[in-house]
């Protein structure tokens, strides 16, 4: 079907007409910078977007996604995958490789293509701060419905209700063993991480024996297997369960809570103060590449008195001046390849071909075996850009099957270096760090786009120093 709708899928994804023809337009330095962090990359489209609608509105939508806001051609291409459209349970016809192929598919889809990019960052966002891997036992086959209802269902409300959507999760209860967590021999794997990486932090303030607590709260907690019930769904067995007083951060449970001794921990953690420090954190380094005392100490203020509310977090976050201050922060694969995918208008299915590029630029989707989710930084990276260079190349050559570009649509009757400058980069060809690229292009139209993405300013996500 995607097939038969190439003309139309072309027309719709192409870029706007001012994008050829005309001279560059002027678009602020900040908005070009600001929409470069909240979105996957910039495009001259969603430029005219924003200055259309200013920022605030603009803003406003992307807070509030709506799946019926999205353009028609878009909705089209998210319908059809087989895994979320099937239960759990019923997945196992289907193998592993093929459920991982249509959960990189889709992930990949929506963060080129929706137009509710902010929404698409968090879900990537949460991906890594609550990670499960494909590689682990079942938890392929409960991936599919841990992105849908779950991570993407709370990506933008409050943090209360995403931690304890992920500790019901059949996906988090196998990847972390939790659903092995039993009454006398206690499983400590999840309480460990849920306070190490979901909440407190690795310095947020507890000890072993919270740990051992907590991991008490959590007995019972496990995946339904039994005949003629609802099979892999959560499950609390209280015959499992650890009925006893608790002290769980110098608080005391009463004996006798059962399934509520582990709601009352979530509870406890989701608004402990080092918890809005870690995440606020960790929120400022995935949108500006660093973490300010003064700006997580701010945005941690706004975390405890909304009640955790992630989107008042991220409107504080996006709209402070910090945010327009930061420096450049280096692209981690995922956000490389959409960005380039983004700023060329490609036509792409998302299929294994593209997926084996991402792969081998070392972040392949659902696939980081830690719990710590794949990490940030130039260091983390730096050693993967020969395969972001051949990327670059096959891409602009349109040797990646299931993927296109049409350079000459993007240049038109412009000078050729000027016009893929100013619609990768929307910035004036005489910026000066795209002044210095500028005078290295040469060769053919696909080789100097391909150069383009392959530059070190590519690489970066665009900060003051631009």
């Amino acid at each position: 079907m995607i097939a038969g709708c190439q003309p139309m899928l072309r027309r719709a994804m192409a870029p706007p007409p001012l994008v050829t023809g005309l001279p560059a337009r002027k678009h602020l330095p900040d908005d070009v910078l600001w929409l470069n962090r909240v979105t996957f990359g910039v495009t001259l489209t969603e430029l005219d977007r924003l200055a259309e609608m200013g920022k605030i509105a603009y803003l406003e939508q992307q807070l509030h996604p709506n799946e019926m806001g999205e353009q028609w051609l878009v909705r089209l291409r998210l319908r059809g995958f087989e895994i979320f459209q099937t239960a759990p349970a019923e997945l196992g016809d289907l193998p592993v490789p093929e459920v991982l192929r249509q959960l990189q598919q889709h992930a990949i889809l929506r963060a080129v293509y929706s137009r509710y990019q902010l929404h698409e960052r968090m879900v990537d966002f949460w991906r890594d701060h609550f990670n499960v891997t494909a590689s682990k036992g079942l938890c392929a086959y409960y991936l599919p419905q841990y992105e849908r209802d779950v991570l993407r269902k709370h990506a933008l409300g409050r943090f209360p209700d995403l931690l304890k959507a992920t500790a019901r999760s059949p996906a988090m209860l196998l990847y972390l063993d939790n659903y092995r967590n039993r009454r006398g021999v206690p499983n400590e794997n999840y309480a460990r991480e849920l306070m190490e990486l979901h909440t407190l932090g690795v310095h947020g303030g507890y000890t072993q024996r919270d740990v051992q607590e907590v991991a008490r709260c959590f007995t019972g907690w496990t995946v339904e297997e039994r005949f003629l019930r609802p099979r892999g769904t959560f499950r609390f067995d209280h015959a499992q369960h650890d009925d006893g007083e608790k002290r769980v951060l110098e608080r005391y449970i009463p004996a006798g809570g059962g399934e509520s001794d582990g709601e009352r921990v979530l509870e406890m953690l989701a608004m402990h103060p080092s918890t809005a420090k870690h995440l606020c954190r960790k929120l400022c380094v995935h949108f500006m590449g660093h973490a300010p005392d003064a700006t997580v100490h701010r945005l941690s203020e706004v975390y405890l008195s909304t009640g955790g509310d992630i989107s008042e977090v991220l409107r504080e976050l996006l709209l402070s001046e910090e945010f327009l201050q930061s420096p450049p922060a280096f692209k981690r694969p995922f956000d490389y390849m959409v960005s380039a995918l983004r700023a060329l208008y490609a036509l792409t299915d998302g299929n294994r071909p593209l997926q084996e590029h991402l792969e081998k630029m070392g972040q392949p989707l659902y696939r980081w075996s830690l719990p710590d989710g794949y990490p940030h930084g130039e260091e983390a990276w730096k050693g993967t850009l020969l395969e972001r260079w051949n990327f670059a190349i096959a891409l602009c050559a349109n040797e990646i099957r299931g993927t296109q570009v049409d350079l000459p649509a993007l240049v038109g009757k412009l000078p050729v270096t000027d016009a893929l400058l100013q619609t990768i980069f929307c910035l004036p060809p005489d910026t000066p760090s795209i002044r210095s690229l500028r005078e290295r292009l040469h060769g053919t139209l696909a080789q100097q786009a391909a150069l383009i993405l392959a530059s070190p300013q590519f690489q970066w996500r665009y900060g003051r120093e631009t």
